[in-house]
């Protein structure tokens, strides 16, 4: 399969955070590695974000279903892809995923960034899909699916080659809902979307109100310009280790500088869904904080859309409600 040789400026840059299970990490990068004869010229960049045995590393997440090898780092996955994927290791700075993005970008030769987050399946069409749709006076929000069986995908590609990972990756797909009974192989490949996605992509095909035009940069599967990135400052590092919302308040200082949203549904993400101990609480705090940054009405109604039960329908109803009441100093 014909994989575009890493240049000294590549067109893209694929920024990959990487903290916890090497297995996905190696998936994510074998989908990389595939890549079509379409495909731009890019590079890789794993932001290696892994606490060591000094800095209280706690070894595999609960549902992690095996290293990618004994004690398996993301240089060594990195390296055993090296041959057919243009990859870079940079060291992370162990501050949260604003800050390991940040180490991405500001390592990266390309003047588009794409970042991708290290348990993010794409096919080969993904990286040319993202190209096309290169605008740099947009941010491109990538399709994005969850995959709530991926514990399983995982399980059976163990001891596998990327060659298998790719012709897993490939089996994915939205399909009919499964029928009542045992499920069979359909229900275990089939792809969900988010409250969050099901938003974002309604709000730009019309169907919903566009009532957060800033909506829709989402780190998993997102693209923008290098220098964009900068001249915005790139993400608030100050939200720190705590999950959540970092990407989202990047997304919006963006639009307030006059960058739009664009939506690429080609550059599909899977996206291999996992337990995150504490996620609901983190999210809190760091959504807390975006709200005081921004209080603006589509910020402040986001709980009706992140929270467990948030819904498309909510979030419209919430962001309206929000913008007739007042907040401090009268501000809307």
């Amino acid at each position: 399969m014909p994989v575009p040789s890493g240049a000294t400026d590549p067109r893209l840059s694929v920024v990959v955070p990487s903290r916890g299970p090497a297995a996905r990490l190696r998936a994510t990068l074998a989908c990389l590695a595939g890549q079509g004869p379409g495909a731009p010229s890019f590079e890789v960049l794993v932001v290696d974000d892994n606490p060591g045995p000094s800095d209280g590393d706690p070894g595999p997440a609960r549902d992690d279903p095996g290293r990618a090898g004994a004690g398996a780092t993301p240089a060594a996955v990195a390296g055993e892809l090296a041959r057919d994927l243009p990859v870079r290791v940079v060291p992370g700075p162990l501050r949260g995923r604003a800050a390991a993005r940040n180490a991405g970008a500001a390592a990266a030769r390309g003047a588009r960034l794409v970042f991708l987050d290290d348990d993010v399946l794409v096919g080969p069409e993904f990286l040319a899909a993202h190209a096309g749709a290169a605008d740099p006076d947009a941010f491109a929000h990538g399709r994005t699916r969850e995959l709530p069986t991926s514990a399983r995908l995982l399980r059976s590609l163990e001891g596998g080659s990327p060659e298998d990972v790719r012709r897993a990756r490939a089996a994915l797909g939205p399909g009919p809902a499964p029928m009542p009974g045992p499920p069979g192989p359909a229900a275990h490949r089939r792809l969900v979307a988010n409250a969050l996605e099901r938003t974002v992509e309604a709000m730009a095909g019309g169907t919903l109100p566009d009532v957060a035009p800033w909506l829709g940069f989402v780190g998993a599967n997102t693209a923008v310009d290098r220098d964009r990135w900068r001249r915005a400052g790139g993400f608030d590092e100050a939200f720190g280790l705590t999950w959540g919302c970092e990407d989202l308040e990047f997304g919006l200082r963006l639009y307030a500088a006059g960058v739009r949203r664009t939506l690429v549904p080609d550059a599909l993400g899977v996206h291999l869904s996992h337990a995150r101990p504490g996620r609901w609480e983190q999210h809190h705090r760091n959504l807390d904080r975006f709200r005081a940054l921004h209080p603006h009405a589509s910020v402040r109604a986001l709980e009706a859309l992140l929270g467990p039960d948030g819904t498309p329908a909510e979030y419209v109803r919430a962001v309206t409600d929000a913008a007739d009441a007042p907040v401090r100093g009268g501000a809307r």
